[in-house]
């Protein structure tokens, strides 16, 4: 599991192979190539080099190894991964719309908005 970090370097979630987790190991959702969708199969942005980018293209949240801009924080304590829940199956995920140029900057959206 690699975790998920936000603009202040707390972790936000887990990334498992294609699957997100919440915290607490909930499935909140899942990649279909860099497309990124939640748990109800809807879109919300991508995952390029290591960036969760929202749908204009800004920074909601990376992976440890992410470079460049924007400016990344100092990580904080890393919590403990979770134990994962059983995930409910996948529903069939809608073709992912054409998605804007990255920007420097980080979103206004934080985490739990951007994947709900």
């Amino acid at each position: 599991m690699q975790a998920i970090f936000n603009k202040h370097g707390y972790t936000v979630g887990w990334l498992s192979g294609k699957d997100l987790y919440n915290l607490k190991g909930n499935f909140i959702g899942f990649l279909k190539g860099n497309a990124v969708y939640n748990n109800s199969s809807q879109y919300c942005g991508t995952l390029k080099q290591s960036f969760f980018r929202d749908y204009s293209g800004y920074v909601v949240a990376f992976l440890s190894g992410a470079k460049n801009s924007p400016a990344l924080p100092s990580f904080k304590v890393l919590p403990s991964k979770p134990t994962k829940k059983q995930k409910l199956a996948n529903k069939v995920a809608p073709p992912s719309p054409s998605t804007k140029p990255p920007k420097p900057s980080w979103s206004k959206l934080d985490w739990e908005i951007f994947i709900q």
